[in-house]
């Protein structure tokens, strides 16, 4: 009678330690799939400070190609209101540089516009630069941007 208890007593070990296994393997594989979700907000966060940062440069980098562009010219050749050269070549390189994100709305370039409470002198212009973009993958509702205002000229 003791070899039909022992028997059954064996099989019942065997069954929780079965049951063990399982419920490693599964708190192993909740945390594996954690890491992965982390690992994927990481590279997402990455993209986003990549594209903030080419914004930037490209804001910035026109305005200083406007610093050593002839001042009259500056508004019809780079506000985005008039659409002339300087503004289309800008927004070309934002289109390059943003690939992969949706640029909408298209960039904004103001020269002296309403927009900018500064008073303008007859020695320097006020320019604000505004950049859009949507990452990939983002709901509609969230459009990221990057703006910067400079004085073109000399300050009084």
């Amino acid at each position: 009678m003791n070899s039909h208890l022992d028997r059954h007593l064996g099989r019942t070990q065997r069954g929780a330690f079965l049951l063990e296994a399982l419920i490693g393997i599964l708190i192993f594989s909740l945390g594996v799939l954690g890491i992965v979700g982390l690992q994927a907000r990481a590279i997402r966060f990455t993209n986003d400070a990549e594209f903030r940062a080419e914004a930037m440069y490209l804001a910035n980098s026109l305005i200083s190609q406007m610093w050593t562009d002839n001042r009259s010219l500056l508004k019809p050749k780079y506000d985005s209101t008039l659409g002339g050269a300087g503004y289309t070549a800008f927004k070309a390189q934002v289109h390059t540089a943003l690939a992969g994100a949706t640029i909408f709305p298209e960039p904004i370039v103001n020269v002296d516009g309403p927009l900018l409470p500064q008073a303008n002198s007859a020695t320097s212009n006020v320019v604000q630069v505004q950049i859009f973009w949507q990452m990939p993958g983002d709901p509609v509702s969230l459009t990221h941007n990057y703006s910067t205002t400079g004085v073109i000229g000399q300050q009084k």
